[in-house]
């Protein structure tokens, strides 16, 4: 990325280009560069370049970071040109960004911008689901729309949000030489044939207690950190009931929101999870790098809380070691946060050995089998244990205080 800065001004921003939609045939955003102008007048003139194979019209995106691209937390309403729908494809597209409306105090030397397309024209790309009523609420009403949700307090405790996941193929599991791998990662193709909404965060604590009524964390429990993720929550508690076949419990989270909501939210698939997870990526992390060190890595450290990067300082702080806050690490191309650390992640299926390639693969389907696999690594574990391709599996009623999940839901066709 090339580093632009307006002598005349103190905004410093570092464009950054990520095609959120980073899966079969995407847009490609490149080119990208940004200046204050010189006038007094708050204006930004952000340029790059649009292509996509199809030539098809594109929604475009712009982001913005207040610290040095940490979260890309700011949605911007103030833009002008080739922004919003029905974008044409090609080079030198200009976008005219009035930075005070949006940051009325702009003056930081530390924001990015991020350009990023869709293809088409979309009303549906994040879901949000309001629980601000509590758990006493006869129903939750929930809204679909194209504009990315804050990564706000608001988001994190009385509205769930999700992002729109385009269904698509790619390569499960990770290759031999990768460092940390388990044996049971083999590499397949697999295709996700529907698009999906998956969770922006982890289940927060608060968003937890507005469904459930209570709150089973271990960890600051309660008024302490509302915005830390539930814990303590077993597979059983969180969806239970029986899978592939069968509803949630409806004493479980899922079972209540189901009724409560009218939609079939659920916990992902283990591939859902890992397509999510990879949002087009290959390598080991979800910001393309592989590790370089199996227990404490400086690549892992951006991207959410391990042992070794504030999780171990438990013993020492319970307060503030163990798990973050959700949202706090970078996300990844797909917008999703902590999907490596912070606490494990339930998903539906029942572990197995992977069975080959595969089109919407639900891991065991049958058996004495009890034990559900989990992803994305936690506080506790080491850099190798939170990877992409890493595979755990526990009984579905185990509880533990680094064991939670995020939301899942079918889009429509």
């Amino acid at each position: 990325m090339k580093r632009l800065i307006q002598s005349a001004s103190s905004l410093l921003l570092v464009p950054c280009a990520v095609a959120v939609q980073a899966f079969a045939a995407p847009p490609v955003v490149t080119n990208v560069t940004a200046l204050q102008r010189t006038n007094e007048s708050g204006l930004v003139d952000i340029y790059y370049s649009l292509f996509d194979a199809q030539a098809d019209t594109q929604t475009v995106f712009v982001a913005v970071s207040t610290n040095s691209g940490g979260r890309y937390d700011i949605t911007t309403t103030n833009v002008s040109g080739d922004a919003g729908s029905g974008v044409l494809t090609g080079a030198a597209k200009h976008i005219v960004w009035d930075a005070t409306a949006d940051l009325p105090l702009f003056s930081s030397t530390n924001v990015r911008v991020k350009v990023t397309a869709e293809d088409g024209v979309y009303t549906d790309l994040f879901c949000i689901i309001d629980v601000s009523a509590g758990p006493a609420a006869v129903s939750y009403p929930v809204s679909f729309t194209s504009i990315a949700p804050p990564a706000d307090n608001e988001h994190k405790t009385t509205k769930i949000a999700l992002a729109r996941i385009a269904g698509g193929t790619f390569t499960m599991g990770s290759p031999l030489d990768e460092l940390g791998r388990g044996t049971d990662e083999t590499q397949h193709t697999v295709t996700v044939s529907r698009s999906f909404y998956m969770g922006l965060f982890e289940i927060t604590q608060a968003q937890y207690l507005n469904v459930m009524g209570a709150n089973p964390s271990f960890n600051s429990k309660g008024a302490q950190s509302p915005t830390r993720p539930v814990e303590m929550v077993s597979w059983t508690a969180a969806r239970g009931g029986t899978w592939p076949a069968g509803a949630p419990d409806s004493a479980a989270f899922m079972g209540r929101l189901r009724a409560k909501t009218s939609r079939l939210f659920d916990l992902p698939t283990e591939a859902q999870w890992e397509f999510a997870c990879r949002a087009g990526t290959t390598n080991a992390l979800n910001n393309d790098t592989n590790l370089t060190n199996e227990y404490s890595d400086g690549n892992m450290d951006e991207l959410g809380r391990y042992f070794y990067n504030g999780g171990g300082t438990y013993v020492a702080d319970p307060t503030n070691g163990a798990d973050a806050a959700v949202g706090l690490y970078e996300p990844n191309n797909a917008g999703l946060y902590d999907m490596h650390g912070n606490v494990n992640e339930w998903c539906l299926d029942l572990y197995d050995a992977y069975g080959g390639n595969a089109t919407d693969p639900h891991g065991a389907q049958s058996g004495t089998n009890t034990y559900r696999v989990v992803r994305g690594g936690s506080w506790c574990f080491d850099a190798a244990a939170c990877r992409s391709a890493a595979r755990r599996y526990y009984s579905q009623d185990y509880t533990q205080d680094d064991y939670g999940f995020r939301l899942c839901l079918p889009a429509s066709p």
